[in-house]
């Protein structure tokens, strides 16, 4: 199999997916796609200011892949929901997949999803790299958390299934992740390598279950995780460059025949092992369709260039190369057209977001089954800064406490500044995170209890924080840290 090298080049590009900074096409985002042919681009928030300028952004991106490639380009972006969201500040938040796991309605994650297709549709985006298809078998897990619908796999299968349906309802494509499962280490692959020492027996009962249900529904992508599988891969490279996972399990076992996309080159559980270029080359090798190289154009061009270096020298074969892009080309064969403005800012959407949070938001613990105390504007408010626990989320600051204290106009408010107020309240509402000072309020709260204050205690987060409260507290699960959560606690406070 002969290309000239324009073929070559073409072929190449279709198998990168490019991120960059700004909210304009940048002279290097421009010269990736003229000189390397690149025909996919990942946004993120830092490339989105306003509805306008996002929807042009999207739209002289397509013209110019278009232009230089002959072919539609994927437009991908991680608009999960909950926290995981590169469009909330704009558009609003939706219930995370935890708090719509909470709720246990299977048929409102295929709404959710259906209001996020929309969304991405108004602006011409036309990949969700989402839902998140991990169980969440480790409830410490630094980055998952609340991005999975639940602990046990067949409701995982169910919800995701369910949050396909509505995204693809909407015209979007929808790529699960993060294969073959990234719910049972307490290690953020952003930052480090994680081992998940499973058989696959084991597997099969949690991890796999969701998967083979998304492959059933016929998912158009998946995304392969930075994660050592020894059980899967004994010579203890993670998924992402493991033929054995890639091709054997997920292609051959499982039967997938769409496409496999890396998690991002860039995160440190790759870096550990290679540089970007290299890492690429050998996740191509494995099996992967298209990678993520996230943020520096330079970096994706350097990839580009090693792919065909490894095609000339007959490192990759030609054959696997032709096999990706067509599968590559058959995916954009059907890609949809731009949507409706008015569906990014829909006014019915959020009010069906706010009322699936205040459904999701609950007591889950009274001290001898009392009703919740009334809050007033003598009630104490303890909380800190919101802070993002990995580099997976993202979104503006948030600080629960104060935003609670304004609703109910009270002056006593620790915000993480200055000294707790010393007067000695009837009541306190404390707002639990993961992070370094949880355990300091998880202590304070306890002393406020003990000395007859009715204190509630209320996790911007998993149930995990709620551990260490004080059982004489009312314990409320918010499930995710952002204000339509908050939203929802105050309308439960207020009765």
């Amino acid at each position: 199999m002969k290309w000239t090298e324009e073929e070559l080049t073409r072929r190449v590009g279709q198998r990168i997916c490019a991120g960059f900074s700004g909210t304009t096409v940048t002279p290097e985002l421009r010269e990736l796609i003229k000189r390397h042919k690149v025909g996919n681009i990942l946004f993120f928030s830092r490339n989105v200011q306003s509805f306008d300028q996002f929807q042009g952004l999207c739209a002289e991106v397509r013209e110019l892949i278009l232009a230089e490639t002959g072919l539609e380009p994927f437009l991908m972006i991680d608009e999960e929901c909950g926290e995981c969201s590169r469009l909330g500040h704009l558009t609003g938040n939706t219930p995370c997949a935890s708090a719509l796991g909470g709720i246990g309605d299977p048929e409102n994650a295929r709404i959710i999803g259906q209001i996020i297709g929309k969304k991405l549709r108004a602006v011409g985006v036309n990949m969700d790299l989402a839902p998140v298809l991990d169980c969440l078998s480790q409830p410490r897990n630094p980055v998952m958390g609340s991005r999975c619908f639940s602990r046990e796999p067949e409701q995982v299968a169910l919800f995701g299934r369910k949050f396909i349906e509505g995204i693809r309802e909407s015209g979007v494509l929808a790529c699960g992740k993060h294969f073959p499962g990234h719910g049972d280490t307490a290690v953020d692959s952003h930052l480090a390598l994680p081992v998940i020492n499973k058989s696959l027996e084991s597997m099969e009962q949690t991890e796999l279950v969701s998967f083979r249900e998304a492959i059933r529904a016929g998912i158009d992508a998946i995304m392969s995780a930075h994660i050592v599988f020894p059980a899967l891969e004994p010579d203890g490279v993670p998924a992402t460059i493991s033929p054995r996972v890639l091709k054997g399990l997920l292609r051959e076992k499982l039967g997938f025949t769409g496409l496999i996309i890396s998690d991002g080159m860039e995160m440190k559980a790759m870096l550990e092992l290679f540089p970007i270029p290299e890492g690429v080359f050998r996740a191509m090798k494995a099996g992967v369709d298209i990678a993520l190289v996230c943020h520096e154009p330079p970096k994706a061009a350097a990839s580009c260039l090693r792919i065909m270096e490894g095609v000339r020298s007959g490192e990759l074969s030609p054959e696997s190369l032709e096999e990706a892009y067509l599968r590559i080309t058959a995916k954009k064969g059907s890609l949809p057209v731009t949507g409706k403005a008015g569906d990014f800012l829909n006014p019915q959407d959020q009010e069906t977001c706010a009322a699936l949070m205040r459904r999701a938001v609950t007591v889950v613990h009274a001290p001898d089954h009392q009703p919740l105390p009334p809050v007033t504007e003598k009630t104490l408010f303890c909380g800190w800064p919101s802070q993002r626990l990995s580099l997976a989320l993202d979104g503006s600051v948030l600080n629960a406490a104060v935003y609670a204290a304004k609703y109910f106009n009270s002056s006593l408010c620790f915000n993480g500044t200055g000294d707790r107020p010393a007067d000695h309240p009837d009541t306190a509402v404390f707002f639990f995170r993961r992070g370094e000072h949880l355990e300091e309020d998880q202590k304070e709260a306890a002393r406020l209890a003990d000395q007859g204050v009715k204190v509630i205690c209320v996790a911007m987060d998993t149930a995990v924080v709620l551990e260490s409260a004080p059982l004489n507290a009312w314990h409320i699960l918010a499930w995710q840290e952002q204000s339509l959560a908050v939203e929802a606690v105050v309308s439960l406070l207020k009765g």
